[in-house]
């Protein structure tokens, strides 16, 4: 191990194997205090006024965010419980030379103990865990934070995985957060994908922003179940546009599931409700694969469901509407004018729900498959 000063004064080490440092060179207990410290464990406290604070970390490396934690905890009187997978511990001999103790200000023995792998005192109560995330036995809804240390996607992809974040979202309580140093947009739409409502805010020095991964609780919330159809034909696919409170936009016509019937009966019903004439619905081509909160009513959770639909006869409606049809005095509030768009010009990111812009990516890649 090769020792290296950080930006800030304190030290961290270099993993030959990764070739990566353990700490951002930045300034590695500035690292720790903001991501963990501050973001993190700061967080739980507000949280929880009372009792002990459960943290879940992945990656114990040198044991300086459980000794940031040991500090914030004695500072406030308070107790943290920490669980640290670390399938390779670093021995004493390893840890010794990066002077912790002097640079947390905590007793030698302290460290010693969280190296060797157990800790107990009136602040903290610390347990090494010699195994990886998916091969550690957790326990659900126990970690009120998860501290998210594992070395960056480049040199660790499985660890930034969606069956890994499934996992951490799993061992959270309702509420709990998980923090960590990496902003990268594929980690936040894998945290994204394992039902994670995900912020970037501020990073620590060297890194404009970081991501705080949340366990969403809300039970007084409510599944809104809607259901839309995608009709190709001519190589056009059929769109919706509405003037709504948010403005006009561009969607997949359709709309909410009524008591009694299913998908596929919802989307004959709009169609006779929207289009005025019937239609057949075919294949289930999407349905939605991350949570998406209703623009209308943060208390309701969107699952949006398209299935490929096509006209039972010729159009027997007005099908000449374009987006600028809905801005302004165009149409009524929550009225819509149907039309045309180009398959090979239409892209996800025309429409303006993120449902239907999912759906377009699967036809697209359906089609490309072909």
């Amino acid at each position: 191990m090769k020792l290296r000063e950080t930006k800030d004064g304190s030290y961290t080490l270099h993993n030959p194997e990764l070739d990566v440092f353990y700490h951002s060179v930045h300034g590695a207990w500035a690292e720790t205090q903001h991501v963990f410290g501050a973001m993190g464990l700061d967080e739980a406290f507000a949280r929880r006024p009372d009792g002990s604070i459960h943290i879940l970390e992945v990656g114990l490396g040198t044991g300086l965010n459980v000794l940031d934690a040991w500090v914030r905890a004695k500072a406030v009187n308070r107790q943290v419980i920490v669980h640290s997978l670390e399938p390779n511990p670093l021995s004493w001999a390893d840890v010794e030379p990066l002077g912790h103790a002097a640079l947390a200000q905590v007793p030698e023995e302290v460290v010693k103990n969280i190296v060797a792998g157990r800790h107990v005192d009136g602040h903290l109560d610390f347990t090494r865990i010699d195994a990886g995330v998916m091969a550690a036995a957790l326990e659900e809804e126990w970690a009120d934070v998860v501290y998210f240390d594992a070395f960056a996607p480049a040199a660790q992809p499985e660890m930034w995985s969606v069956p890994v974040m499934d996992r951490m979202r799993w061992a959270l309580k309702p509420g709990g957060q998980l923090v960590t140093y990496c902003a990268k947009g594929d980690v936040r739409r894998t945290m994204e994908e394992a039902g994670f409502q995900v912020d970037r805010i501020p990073g620590p020095p060297g890194k404009r922003e970081m991501l705080r991964a949340t366990k969403v609780a809300r039970p007084q919330g409510r599944f809104n179940v809607r259901a839309y159809m995608v009709v190709v034909q001519d190589g056009r696919v059929l769109v919706s546009y509405e003037r709504l409170p948010m403005g006009g936009v561009m969607k997949f016509p359709g709309g909410g599931v009524e008591w009694g019937e299913g998908p596929v009966a919802a989307i004959r019903r709009e169609a006779l409700e929207e289009l005025g004439q019937s239609v057949t619905v075919n294949a289930l081509l999407h349905v939605s694969r991350k949570a998406h909160i209703s623009s209308f009513d943060d208390n309701q959770q969107v699952l949006a469901i398209h299935h490929l639909t096509q006209l039972d006869g010729p159009v027997r409606f007005e099908d000449e509407g374009t987006l600028e049809d809905v801005f302004g005095k165009g149409v009524p509030m929550m009225d819509q004018k149907l039309g045309w768009r180009e398959v090979d010009t239409l892209q996800p990111q025309d429409f303006h729900f993120a449902s239907d812009r999912e759906a377009w990516g699967a036809w697209l890649a359906r089609r490309a498959a072909k």
